[in-house]
């Protein structure tokens, strides 16, 4: 058997689909179709459900409910009779005693369960009920949104098309919805909510209507008072539901010592509860924006969920919409039902089945859309604060795969990045949810820069995968822990130094005939600025043209002038037969140290194919190469023997001075080490 199961705060229900094709509710074991979400604890034994609400009507202390609101947190526990529970603990709990009902009534095993979820959950909220469902033992082979879940079941009975809005308010929780039924499929356009407002929030109304009646006859506030939360948690849902049918109801008060007859009637109750109702109107008329809608553009309101029963709902939205409201007789049970026809489709294909159970050859498909945009940590463009930069916009629909390129700055050698996956719309890091953090390693990086593609994966469930590719290589993902303190997130960057790496520079310098004179002067003193500003590098001098010389190696910023001197008189030809590479390839540290090469020509060289076989020998190592030309040089040729574009650079004799002030000043900062 494959069952759809409604988790809800307050009651949550089991569905199959029976032989007829048709979805059907598993009552339980009092022959009820809904179940209270309530755990009680009691001298070592496990309570759950109706028996569990009784307890806590009766003032027991040690029962918990509404533990859904907190799916996901992980401050939130609930201690008793020694252990821990946390909300998917607790759940689980639920979830188990669900699963053995059902399956001792029906007298089949239940072999998988789709489960249902507010829209508006989070990646982590999700997480935790997947936990609870396997904890209990059910095989979860989805999550699936309550208000798609909802609208599954009504589109099972209607095929017209339409564009609706499923109104999901619920125990505890606050989806709505829209969708489109073409041809008898459904497609989810966009969906916003709030995973914190429910009936729960008009029962508490309620309650502070008793409390304050209470203080003003005897100055005791019972809101301090354990025994009238936990006991009028129970009877204020009861007066709720009473007053959509009279008014005024007298409720008896006996605590500390006093008593009272309190009054609640509906006139107050709607006025101190207006605000609630007009947080649902203006998130449907946020969510109708969003999507360039507006009330015209629904042809109907699908109304999900106990909490719709409240007249003020019904009416608030009659005359905010003025479009006609489906009230289902199975408000309580259509998630339950969505979520077992689901259960049993083909990954959201399910088969429509004549009155009589025969399939009538006619498929609806269910296309869901993710709810909350995902993001990765990354850089503005100028590199001075952290920004979510989305990768899946909200709306985006299930399943659903993208790719974005970063790029590693050039002259930064790190190996790994670290992905910070962002849960939010804002652009502000600290507006958003972080959900996880994975390192991303075996980046293949000589400090030229490199691009990595970050591919994010939404599953039919909800859930998030992260992976990283370089080149089409998928790189070696490690799972890392979000640290507690991540206000630096909302922080200008701050740099951190780079690891003190030794710096070993090669100059080549081109001294053919052309160089005479003039360039040859601009030359030298362009190097001896150039090592004026990389006081703690090593150095090699390489005089060329038709033959190489190499003047020095390893020498001190202090010891290498004499040797960028003896350029002036050193005589290696006249023109450009032969290229520095070799040479470079042979002298330089094999490791330990950040090696580049600058070679600076005025010409065009006789012997380019063999130079720049030989150049990309250098940057296979991982020297960065660097060309610098002026004069006659050719550009293209210049960045064949460069290590990336940026490090071929065009100049004019009287701005090499510049030019190798630039070239000193980025490879001795290292380059950033944050991608963006």
């Amino acid at each position: 058997m494959k069952v759809g199961i409604d988790l809800g705060t307050t009651y949550s229900a089991v569905a199959y689909v029976n032989s007829a094709g048709q979805p059907e509710v598993v009552k339980n074991e009092f022959n009820e179709e809904t179940t209270p979400s309530i755990v009680a604890f009691s001298d070592g034994d496990i309570i759950v459900g109706r028996e569990a609400r009784e307890l806590q009507a009766a003032g027991l202390s040690t029962v918990v409910s509404s533990f859904k609101r907190n799916m996901g947190d992980p401050d939130y526990s609930f201690s008793c009779e020694g252990k821990s529970y946390t909300a998917a603990d607790l759940s689980a709990i639920l979830l188990r005693h669900m699963k053995e009902v059902t399956e001792e009534r029906m007298g089949w095993t239940i072999d998988s369960a789709v489960i249902t979820v507010p829209a508006y959950f989070n990646d982590l909220q999700k997480a935790a009920t997947l936990e609870a469902g396997r904890a209990a033992g059910l095989n979860v082979e989805m999550l699936v949104h309550e208000p798609t879940a909802a609208s599954v079941c009504y589109g099972m009975k209607n095929s017209r098309d339409c564009t609706l809005m499923t109104f999901d308010l619920g125990g505890g929780t606050f989806d709505i919805t829209i969708l489109r039924i073409v041809d008898g499929s459904i497609e989810v356009v966009g969906t916003l909510g709030d995973p914190n407002l429910g009936g729960k929030d008009w029962d508490n109304v309620v309650m502070d209507i008793l409390a304050d009646q209470f203080q003003d006859e005897f100055y005791i506030d019972l809101r301090t008072e354990e025994e009238f939360l936990t006991k009028f948690s129970v009877e204020a849902e009861k007066v709720k539901k009473m007053l959509s049918f009279n008014s005024p109801i007298r409720v008896p008060l006996k605590f500390c010592g006093r008593s009272m007859v309190a009054t609640v009637d509906r006139e107050d109750f709607e006025f101190r509860s207006s605000g609630l109702v007009q947080s649902t109107v203006s998130m449907c008329e946020t969510l109708l924006s969003e999507h360039g809608m507006s009330w015209s553009d629904l042809s109907d309101i699908i109304l999900v969920g106990g909490s719709t029963r409240l007249p003020a709902i019904r009416e608030a939205l009659r005359e905010a919409s003025g479009v006609n409201l489906i009230v289902n007789e199975d408000t309580d049970t259509a998630v339950a039902k969505g979520a077992a026809l689901l259960a049993n489709s083909n990954e959201g294909r399910i088969s429509r089945r004549t009155q009589t159970g025969e399939d009538s050859g006619r498929i609806m498909r269910v296309s869901d859309a993710i709810a909350h945009s995902l993001g990765a940590l990354a850089e503005n463009e100028d590199g001075t604060r952290y920004v979510n930069d989305v990768i899946i916009p909200r709306g985006s629909k299930i399943p659903v795969t993208e790719k974005r390129q970063f790029e590693i700055k050039q002259w930064n050698f790190t190996k790994k990045i670290d992905i910070y996956t962002m849960q939010g719309e804002s652009r502000m890091p600290l507006e958003c949810t972080v959900l996880k953090m994975v390192t991303a390693e075996g980046i293949n990086n000589d400090g030229s820069g490199a691009k990595i593609d970050i591919e994010y994966s939404y599953d039919r469930s909800g859930m998030v995968e992260v992976r990283a590719f370089q080149d089409g290589r998928a790189l070696d993902m490690v799972k890392g822990e979000v640290p507690e303190d991540i206000s630096w997130m909302g922080k200008p960057i701050e740099r951190k130094k780079q690891e003190q790496v030794p710096l070993y520079v090669i100059l080549s310098v081109d001294l053919s005939g052309s160089m005479s004179g003039t360039p040859k002067k601009n030359a030298i003193k362009a190097a001896h600025k150039f090592v004026s500003m990389l006081p703690q590098a090593k150095f090699a001098v390489i005089a060329y043209a038709d033959k190489t010389k190499v003047l020095c190696t390893d020498c001190s910023s202090r010891t290498v002038g004499l040797h960028i001197d003896a350029l002036a008189a050193t005589n290696v030809g006249g023109s450009n037969s032969a290229h520095p590479f070799d040479d470079i390839l042979r002298i330089s540290p094999s490791s330990g140290c950040r090696v580049f090469e600058i070679t600076l020509t005025d010409g065009m060289w006789y012997c380019c194919p063999e130079a720049i076989r030989s150049a990309n020998k250098c940057m296979e190592r991982g020297i960065g190469c660097i060309a610098v030309g002026f004069g006659s040089a050719d550009y293209s040729f210049l960045k064949k023997i460069s290590s990336m574009d940026e490090g071929a650079l065009m100049s004019s004799a009287e701005g090499l001075v510049e030019t190798f002030s630039t070239i000193a000043s980025t490879i001795g900062s290292g380059g950033s080490r944050y991608i963006r």
